[in-house]
């Protein structure tokens, strides 16, 4: 039988060794610092079933599409879809790129699309999630030191120990909803870092229906690029 590949291991100062089936369905290992191989081996062949099931359950979801950004094509933007339309410059009123009833690209911004996409992308999701975190900031009490809009591909969300938020432009394809789940997510972290139970309870707290938002990133994590 087969032995199923580690595509990375990541050791840390925590106590306990996890499994993590990444969007692309690898297997990723997160173990504490003075962990053996041999331990990992033997911990990934107990789960081979667990395992198994998961990246089937991964390799089962929607696959990105192949872009060719001509008309017609679909983009997401808060988790609707909209045609995209070449049209001549200034046409949808506007010198840049338009969303409204369709997502309208100049044509003189063709050459290099998907890089002027991404960078659309980046300032509109800089203007909504800020502002949806400074609104959960204000009514839960939830301060960060900083907000900051990146470019991650794999976390759409992270805290660090200083108490900056980072959330990767990404979100912006996310359904509204989801946006808010994964911010109130890291700014929940800013007080408990951890994933235990006490943390579930206080996101359930500000968004209760948060189980079926997680669940939405977990079918559909792959789908949120351009």
């Amino acid at each position: 039988m087969a032995s199923i590949p580690v595509e990375k291991i990541i050791r840390s100062r925590r106590r306990t060794i996890a499994l993590e089936i990444t969007h692309d369905a690898t297997l990723i290992v997160r173990a504490p610092l003075r962990t053996s191989l041999s331990r990992i081996d033997e911990l990934v062949a107990q789960k081979r079933d667990w395992i198994q099931k998961k990246l089937e359950e991964v390799k089962s979801r929607p696959v990105p599409p192949e872009r060719k950004f001509t008309n017609g094509e679909q983009f997401l933007f808060l988790g609707r879809q909209y045609q995209l339309e070449i049209c001549g410059d200034g046409t949808a009123g506007g010198a840049g790129i338009v969303l409204r009833d369709k997502l309208y690209v100049p044509l003189s911004l063709t050459p290099g699309i998907r890089d002027h996409l991404r960078c659309w992308y980046a300032q509109e999701a800089g203007k909504y999630i800020v502002l949806r975190c400074n609104w959960f900031s204000l009514t839960t009490g939830y301060q960060p030191v900083s907000v900051k809009i990146g470019g991650a591909r794999r976390r759409l969300g992270s805290c660090s120990m200083k108490g900056r938020v980072n959330l990767s432009w990404r979100l912006i394809l996310a359904p509204a909803e989801v946006v808010d789940y994964v911010i109130v997510h890291e700014l929940v972290h800013l007080k408990q870092p951890d994933h235990s139970k006490e943390f579930w309870n206080k996101v359930g707290r500000i968004i209760p229906d948060y189980r079926e938002h997680r669940q939405w990133l977990r079918q559909h994590m792959a789908i949120l690029v351009i």
